[in-house]
């Protein structure tokens, strides 16, 4: 057998393959064994047929593609080896001869791991964003406590207002037939949250306990393709009304939420704790301005295939998600009135982005040659089982298979991250 690569355009290759139909021959065998069940020969039990005969019956090449997918894999493991080729995606064979003098000539086209040349990388100067808390934002957060710790309270004496708790009935019709999901009984909707459909919330205002009414609305064109665009009426039921008590803001309210004994050492509390927040959110977008800065400089090409590939691996995650809410990502497509192709397709820049980050830090963590201490290792396990013994015992036992090997490619690429980050520079 003699392969060779025979053209290579910018991250694919093809191989090809020739060899003699002898050395098909124990193939062919093997696959008469597995598929001589499959046929009946006059005269013959079923499998019981000879070789020879099954194919001067039903062709020369019976048994080619069977005996062909036998010895594929090892043929081609053997020569992406000797080639000394990366390859990023299944290959795909074409038969180009099948010849009883001139032998066998096959092609296998696949996609290589792509060259990547390093731009700057250490040292690259980002902008410093000023970071402060203003006193509406301390207010806000406040008001959000407040929110958090309001009593709810039943209304009696007056009508609905904006703001107010409803409990009511309601009942969806078009055209005077009920609606698939038009109805419900004690719902609960705040007036004027914009948690129902436009326009619905506005004309339940003014109205008692008790009161019924006809409320009309419709559907925003980009709803359910079902109801987008056309016009229903609710028949609703007011039943209780209620309104949030908020907790007077003093002292008393700064000692029930903190462990401040004043309202302004509260509120001095609470900025402090915006102020870090907004400092971590900053250090965090400068340490991801320095990585994009990073993969702007590098050049690489990226095989179509390594984009398929982990725009598949995020639809998968966006499926598992959605599971865990009790729906799957054909009832989600269906409910969005999306095909598949319209589904993935908001994955695909992040696919590309998510694959252009590995291959600098990997490109990086090679050129570096960055040393993996068992005190490297420790830590990592240590953060990924988050302080769950059990689960740490789970990891070390599951990596040890493979020597840590994975784990510490982890590693290499975390500490090339870092390398970005902590040689970063303020932009003057």
């Amino acid at each position: 057998m003699e392969y060779k690569e025979r053209s290579r355009e910018k991250n694919n290759v093809v191989i090809e393959y020739r060899f003699s139909l002898e050395e098909l021959e124990p193939f062919l065998q093997k696959a008469y064994q597995k598929q001589r069940g499959q046929f009946t020969i006059p005269g013959f039990r079923k499998g019981k047929a000879p070789r020879k005969l099954l194919e001067m019956h039903y062709g020369e090449d019976l048994f080619y593609d069977e005996a062909l997918n036998q010895m594929i894999p090892d043929m081609y493991d053997k020569s992406i080896e000797e080639l000394d080729l990366h390859p990023v995606s299944q290959p795909h064979f074409e038969m180009e001869q099948l010849d009883k003098e001139e032998g066998v000539v096959l092609t296998g086209s696949v996609d290589l791991y792509p060259e990547v040349t390093l731009g700057e990388y250490k040292g690259l100067k980002v902008a410093v964003k000023p970071v402060e808390v203003t006193d509406e934002e301390v207010d806000a957060a406040v008001e959000d406590e407040r929110e958090k710790n309001a009593r709810i309270i039943p209304v009696e004496g007056r009508k609905t207002k904006e703001g107010d708790i409803v409990i009511f009935d309601f009942e969806g019709s078009m055209d005077g037939e009920l609606f698939e999901g038009g109805s419900a009984e004690d719902f609960e909707l705040t007036l004027g949250s914009g948690h129902f459909i436009p326009g619905f919330e506005e004309q339940m205002i003014d109205m008692d306990a008790g009161e019924e009414r006809d409320v009309v609305v419709s559907f925003p064109e980009d709803y359910t393709e079902e109801l987008a665009g056309k016009e229903a009426t609710f028949k609703v039921k007011v039943k209780e009304i209620k309104e949030k008590e908020l907790p007077e803001l003093d002292d008393e309210f700064a000692k029930d939420v903190s462990e401040e004994d004043t309202l302004e050492a509260y509120r001095e509390s609470l900025k402090k704790n915006l102020l870090e927040e907004k400092e971590k959110y900053a250090a965090s977008e400068r340490e991801n301005a320095a990585l994009e800065k990073a993969i702007e400089n590098m050049e690489v090409d990226i095989p179509q295939s390594m984009i398929d590939h982990e725009v598949e691996h995020l639809t998968m995650m966006m499926d598992y998600q959605l599971r865990m809410q009790g729906m799957d990502l054909q009832s989600y497509s269906k409910m969005m009135g999306l095909d598949e192709d319209k589904v993935k397709e908001p994955f695909i820049p992040q696919a590309e982005k998510n694959i252009r980050e590995t291959l600098l830090l990997s490109e990086i963590a090679k050129k570096e040659e960055f040393e993996i201490t068992q005190e490297d290792i420790d830590k990592r396990l240590e953060e990924l089982s988050a302080g769950d013994e059990k689960r740490l015992e789970n990891l070390k036992k599951q990596h040890e298979g493979d020597e840590y090997k994975s784990l510490k490619e982890d590693i290499s690429l975390r500490k090339a991250k870092e390398l970005i980050t902590e040689t970063m520079e303020d932009e003057s």
